[in-house]
């Protein structure tokens, strides 16, 4: 789970990074990419098809919500940002409840067998989760830090300003933040979904989750957002193991609280120094 929790907390840092928009439809984004797969599973598509129409059909889905919300608005803010995407969140759960109904939907488990280390009962799905995720995020950080494209987002995150000055498009850098975002909530959508059952609902929790160890990293790296994802799942799994599991989904929020109180910058993130 905490690889999980590192693909959207990515798709957090991908967003904020870019246009400082907090995007409290990220999770959504994972819960609708995991029904879409399902749905096209059932219709008699391969998964490797189905998972690649679930990641373009999310893909879309946010690019169409930067263009139709984000990119009208002239003078963004944190609040503005906040209600704008909660308001796309609710419509997107209004929709899945709609196409899906209430009920929980798995998906189909990727290629391989469980098998048993060491006394522990390991399912071939979570070695995908951990591959894929492992894959993901070394292509996310090679594209920000060896490619022109990323190096122009990365230009539009630290210096907005110069950004403009030597021709780099904002707009056109929020639109592909929100493309990459959408991107990264996909595949742990279709990750998660053959072990935990996707409904209109699962979107929240993951969103929550992520946000959680996105603002562990300080909300503007990737290397930090991937390691506050593994922390957060390693810690929920330890409350649960030796505490209680009823505590488990209490990790996130705690965790929350701590880091705001303790450092507001995230315990991953740099700290920062103004000139007066």
């Amino acid at each position: 789970m905490g690889a999980i929790y590192a693909l959207v907390a990515m798709g957090f840092v991908a967003i904020y990074t870019v246009s400082h928009v907090i995007n409290l439809a990220q999770g959504e984004f994972a819960a609708l990419a995991g029904l879409v797969a399902i749905s096209a599973v059932g219709s008699g598509l391969p998964l490797p098809a189905a998972v690649l129409l679930a990641i373009a059909t999310v893909v879309i889905v946010a690019a169409l919500m930067q263009r139709l919300t984000i990119a009208p608005v002239k003078r963004m803010t944190t609040l503005l940002s906040i209600i704008l995407t909660l308001g796309v969140s609710t419509t997107l759960k209004a929709g899945m409840l709609l196409i899906w109904g209430p009920e929980g939907h798995d998906l189909t488990p990727f290629p391989g067998a469980s098998f048993t280390a060491l006394g522990v009962a390991v399912q071939s799905q979570y070695l995908w989760i951990l591959g894929v995720t492992a894959v993901v995020a070394l292509g996310v950080n090679w594209f920000y830090e060896h490619t022109l494209t990323g190096k122009a987002l990365r230009a539009c995150a630290e210096q907005p300003t110069a950004a403009r000055l030597v021709g780099i498009s904002i707009a056109q850098a929020s639109l592909l933040s929100f493309a990459i975002a959408g991107g990264l909530g996909a595949v742990a959508g279709v990750l998660a979904s053959p072990i935990y059952f996707t409904s209109w609902t699962a979107g929240l929790t993951l969103g929550l989750k992520g946000f959680v160890a996105a603002v562990l990293g300080g909300l503007v790296s990737i290397r930090g957002a991937i390691l506050g994802g593994l922390l957060l799942g390693v810690l929920e799994s330890l409350v649960a193991g030796y505490i209680d599991s009823g505590l488990r989904d209490a990790v996130a929020f705690i965790v929350l609280i701590v880091v705001l109180v303790v450092r507001p910058g995230g315990f991953l993130g740099q700290r920062t120094v103004a000139r007066v």
